[in-house]
């Protein structure tokens, strides 16, 4: 599974905003905002870089996992690995 981490900037803590996400099998990404406890699952087509995966937060383009066949107990699995990347 192929992760990215990143700040944006963002002043919500005093660490910023630290953003975790995993690129999928199928081209989804799952988000997790440290700082903001926020997670979320992004569309397939959302390209795998910061400014795409901000972009696509900001704009709340979420899919939900039983759209994709994920369990919700195989999202948050997914979640407790990012925390803890």
């Amino acid at each position: 599974m192929q992760t990215i981490k990143f700040n944006t900037g963002r002043e919500y803590t005093e660490h910023g905003q630290r953003i975790v996400a995993a690129l999928l099998e199928g081209g989804q990404i799952v988000l997790l905002d440290i700082d903001r406890h926020v997670d979320m699952m992004l569309p397939a087509g959302v390209d795998f870089n910061q400014a795409d995966i901000v972009q696509a937060y900001d704009h709340a383009w979420q899919i939900f996992p039983e759209s994709i066949n994920m369990s919700y107990g195989e999202y948050y699995a997914l979640l407790d690995a990012l925390r803890a990347a």
